[in-house]
């Protein structure tokens, strides 16, 4: 995602990880906690119900969505 983008509210549609593998983002989740995340780390993402969480790019980021596998 190019800097700037921002992603508004949203849930999602699934329960996955997320790998940040270049640049820089952030997530702001409902609650009003906000995480920045950096190359390297690591988010797992399961809010499938509820208000969600708005997603920004501070600069040019590159992410990998890893998925679990259904049964």
């Amino acid at each position: 995602a190019p800097a700037g983008t921002e992603v508004p509210s949203h849930n999602a549609p699934q329960p996955y990880n997320c790998i940040v593998h270049s640049g820089e983002g952030e997530v702001a989740t409902s609650d009003g906690t906000t995480l920045r995340l950096d190359p390297g780390e690591l988010i797992y993402c399961d809010d499938v119900t509820g208000k969600g969480h708005v997603t920004r790019s501070i600069s040019d980021v590159r992410l990998a969505f890893i998925n679990r596998a259904k049964a």
